[in-house]
């Protein structure tokens, strides 16, 4: 029972709060973790399927260290995610626990983050947080790691191993939640931490594999059920098979537009439906910032279908999301992301095992790792007594198995990459943690590359990492000594890329050009790990447009050897949608001119905005006061998808691109001109009323104008 944990000092207000959540009783690989020392000061990795509740055994170790004077950080590869659980680990408050977040501004030690118990960050803001060394890390004692699997990621494993490698050295306890995967015990040994792996899930799962030619499922306990739809596509027929079922449904598939095809085609075999709590899920809609996803999204969900994937907006997800809890939806067609995201169970999990690969011009099969995150997602907790994953384009039933009773490929440590070499040696140098190269390498080998690679020659790469690091004028090596640069100290606090860095300093025009300074933006490689993908055809198209700006010297260099002609087109047309945005032009008109998804131009937005800033702060330590001042105001604009004139009117919440043009328009131009303009005539304005109105006077208050009633 939950009322035993008070024998390893757990508050009795905190089990009060478990049994509000209704949990009397731990699960077993709960049990396992205390029997274990969750609430000692081991360090701990635990791997388990999706929803086996994990993230308890993190927060009740947590909890007692808070409790205990000290503070805590949980950990999320994605904002998405820290912000689901900032939500989640706020009732912790009613305990008189203090919960803070941090997902962004890498330059920023964020001192105010002392004045929590509890604070949930990303990765990379961690990252950032222990190189910048903000007094209250001193008194923080446990770091959880959600996710730890993703130490496999190319750019996030790296972040993982240095953030893990710094705990290690300063003696600060770990814990690793980690879905499951071939080699757990290898995490647990490099992190010196007891290891807790089960298979236990709260809803039994049961696979099975679609046989095409017979037109059946082939379940795994030896059931046989027959698919008796037939539209002519196998994926449609599955779906409309499993609502015809009541069986509350999502599926993987590797495409986006395949993902939106298929919840159109399905859409039209339901029927529109309406509700109290429909309305209120499409009222929130009518915030997402297109009408493509307003009318397109909106009418399917109407019918009980959605779609789910990056290209969408922040806002347009959490209603899709929102919708299917609420089970509002009875089918949501979704790219794996969401797999590796929120947590949204579904009855019936239908997956893809094939996609598509550009460098090899053919469909390969996707690793049994990533299968069964996906497959993880079946059953609902409370409402289901199993869960079944079906897998939907095998080959074979026969390699449909496979994928069912193949155990998950091991992880491997991404550090030796010369990216992540050179972007956290550079960072351990800046931050002083190492004075020497011996110093250097022996924090970095604390890193799991290393531990896996006890007799490679890490060194090596080392060395040739300091060689670049040196060329770049960032690191000043002398024999054994070294530290960094000026220009390498503000490189690893603004968390940019050396190269990055580079490429500015040694492309930037004499004159400051907003479109060539958008296209060396787009061409750094911190914007090439977050750009989306430009299909050829768009490409194409553009390609004598961009010769004619090559031409007229208003775009980058073609030949470099920082990037090829492919990467040169397609941040060409990275950079026409960014300044199209700027200039005021309509979401809808962006996505539609360059192939693009919401989501991607709102993630280009806030990638390019950081990066504009950095450099600027850059540009202007390093004397160059021009470029210092036209690249904060680019950022700005870039956030806020403005022309200059409008920066001051959309500084205020609620005044966003289109109401700051409506103001400007009606000769509201600045804040004093807002102040003077009185509550009645700026509430009968487009897209304002009385609320916005009553909003915006009461931010002008707070910065001391004083409006007009």
């Amino acid at each position: 029972m939950i009322e035993e944990l008070e024998k390893y000092g757990v508050s009795k207000n905190y089990i009060d709060l478990l049994k509000s959540r209704g949990i009397s009783e731990l699960n077993p690989i709960q049990s396992e973790a205390v029997e274990k020392g969750v609430f000692s000061r081991v360090n701990m990795v635990v791997s388990a399927p999706t929803a086996s509740g994990k993230t308890l055994i993190a927060e009740m170790a947590l909890v007692k260290e808070c409790m205990m004077g000290f503070k805590g950080v949980y950990l999320t590869p994605l904002r998405a995610l820290a912000n689901e659980k900032y939500d989640e680990f706020k009732a912790l408050e009613s305990i008189g626990l203090r919960i803070g977040i941090s997902t962004g501004d890498y330059d920023q030690p964020a001192e105010y983050l002392g004045e929590y118990d509890l604070v949930i960050a990303t990765y990379e803001r961690f990252d950032s947080i222990q190189r910048l060394k903000p007094t209250w890390l001193g008194k923080t004692s446990l770091v959880v790691i959600d996710e730890l699997h993703s130490v496999m990621d190319p750019d996030r494993g790296p972040v993982i191993e240095m953030i893990a490698a710094r705990a290690l050295k300063h003696g600060l306890r770990i814990i690793g939640l980690s879905a499951t995967i071939g080699n757990p015990g290898d995490l647990a040994e490099w992190l010196n931490a007891v290891l807790v792996s089960s298979n236990w899930r709260p809803v039994k799962l049961i696979e099975g594999v679609y046989n095409k030619k017979e037109t059946e499922i082939v379940f795994q306990d030896s059931r046989v059920e027959a698919v008796d739809v037939d539209e002519g596509d196998s994926v449609v027929n599955l779906a409309l098979h499993n609502l015809k079922n009541n069986h509350q449904t999502l599926v993987f598939i590797h495409n986006r537009k395949k993902v939106e095809e298929y919840a159109q085609v399905v859409s039209q075999y339901t029927k529109t439906h309406s509700s109290r709590e429909l309305s209120s899920v499409m009222e929130k809609l009518e915030e997402a910032p297109t009408r493509y996803e307003r009318e397109l999204l909106g009418g399917l969900i109407e019918r009980g279908v959605g779609f789910h994937h990056a290209g969408l907006s922040h806002i347009s997800r959490r209603v899709v999301e929102e919708a299917f809890r609420r089970r509002l939806l009875g089918i949501v067609f979704a790219t794996p992301t969401l797999a590796a995201g929120v947590n949204l169970p579904a009855r019936r999990v239908l997956v893809s095992i094939k996609r598509y690969d550009s460098t090899r011009g053919r469909r390969v099969n996707i690793s049994v790792s990533e299968y069964k995150q996906m497959a993880g997602r079946a059953g609902r907790p409370r409402y289901d007594e199993v869960g079944e994953a079906i897998i939907i384009d095998a080959s074979s039933v026969q390699e449909g198995f496979k994928y069912i009773h193949g155990p998950p490929e091991p992880v491997y440590g991404n550090l030796a990459s010369d990216r992540g070499l050179r972007i956290h040696a550079l960072s351990i140098i800046a931050s002083q943690e190492a004075r020497s190269i011996g110093e250097l390498h022996g924090l970095l080998s604390k890193t799991f590359t290393a531990w896996q690679n006890p007799g490679s020659d890490l060194s090596s790469r080392v060395r040739d990492a300091l060689r670049l690091l040196e060329d770049l004028k960032m690191v000043l090596v002398d024999g054994d000594y070294v530290r960094a640069s000026r220009l390498g100290r503000l490189t690893s606090y603004t968390y940019l890329d050396p190269l990055s860095v580079s490429l500015f300093f040694k492309y930037k025009p004499k004159v400051y050009s907003e479109f060539y300074t958008l296209h060396l933006i787009t061409l750094t490689p911190d914007f090439a790990r977050s750009s989306s993908y430009i299909p050829e055809k768009t490409l194409a198209l553009y390609e004598d447009l961009a010769d004619s700006y090559q031409a007229s010297n208003l775009t980058m260099p073609i030949n470099t050897d920082y990037y090829s002609y492919d990467d040169w087109l397609t941040g060409f047309i990275h950079a026409l949608a960014l300044n199209d945005w700027i200039n005021e032009r309509s979401e809808d008109e962006i996505m539609r001119k360059y192939n693009l998804g919401p989501g991607d131009l709102y993630n280009m937005r806030d990638t390019a905005s950081w990066i504009a800033s950095s450099l600027g702060k850059i540009a202007g330590v390093m004397g160059e006061v021009e470029f210092n001042k036209k690249l904060l105001e680019l950022s700005l604009r870039l956030e806020k998808g403005v022309k200059p004139d409008a920066l001051e009117l959309a500084s205020l919440r609620y005044i966003g691109r289109v109401r700051a043009r409506i103001l400007i328009e009606n000769g509201i131009k600045t804040l004093e001109d807002l102040a003077k303009t009185p509550r009645k005539k700026l509430s009968t304005l487009p897209t304002f009323g009385p609320r916005i109105a009553e909003e915006i006077q009461k931010q002008l208050r707070e910065l001391g104008y004083k409006p007009i009633q």
